[in-house]
């Protein structure tokens, strides 16, 4: 009975065997040697396994085609190709993002303007404060550099405690200045994108 059974299967399963070997045998590869001549066979040799080659069927269509391998500098320069898209992705996205702020946060471009304004002012005000603080300071490091210069003058020692009132007054100083620098260039910042979201403003109006 179990040998009637292994029999029965044997003969189930040989037509789709014949089947497979038959399709496997009529596979053909075409390839193209080094000096350009075109080969045709049911194995690649082992020199060409790696350059490009074709799978034909009987019809003589490709059906199938095996790209070369990539040498280091084309994979460096897939991989660099493959980045750039990336970032331009990844732009794209950020830029649509910000089209849809501009769109939901000003109504005209009025409004653009007001806010840059805005924005300039609270800059201005604190720029402004600060160049009163940088007068004060200046004005107290003067006084206590010309204390400094009557001990000198003197002939007496000047105090570690005056000392470190002029090393904190110039530290201040300085601090307030380089403030005020940064904030110039903030509010060159703020005129600079408030002009390019502006533009970019029209293109989605259409204005």
């Amino acid at each position: 009975m179990k040998r009637t059974l292994h029999n029965i299967r044997y003969l189930v399963l040989l037509p789709a065997f014949l089947v497979a070997t038959a399709t496997s045998a009529e596979r053909t590869f075409k390839w193209v040697d080094e000096a350009g001549n075109i080969h045709y066979g049911d194995r690649v040799p082992p020199r060409y396994a790696k350059k490009e080659r074709q799978e034909i069927n009987e019809q003589g269509r490709t059906v199938k085609v095996y790209e070369a391998a990539k040498t280091p500098e084309q994979k460096a320069e897939l991989r660099r190709l493959a980045n750039l898209e990336a970032a331009e992705k990844k732009k794209a996205r950020k830029q649509k993002i910000h089209d849809r702020a501009l769109l939901a946060t000003y109504s005209s471009e009025e409004d653009m303007l007001l806010a840059r304004d805005g924005k300039i002012a609270s800059v201005d005000a604190l720029i402004q404060l600060t160049n009163s603080r940088i007068e004060t300071s200046r004005k107290r490091l003067l006084s206590l550099e010309t204390e400094a210069a009557e001990f000198e003058r003197s002939g007496k020692p000047v105090p570690k405690i005056l000392q470190s009132q002029i090393t904190t007054a110039r530290d201040q100083l300085k601090e307030n200045e380089a403030f005020v620098v940064a904030k110039e260039k903030e509010k060159q910042v703020i005129t600079r994108k408030f002009s390019a979201d502006i533009l970019r403003y029209r293109e989605l109006k259409g204005l």
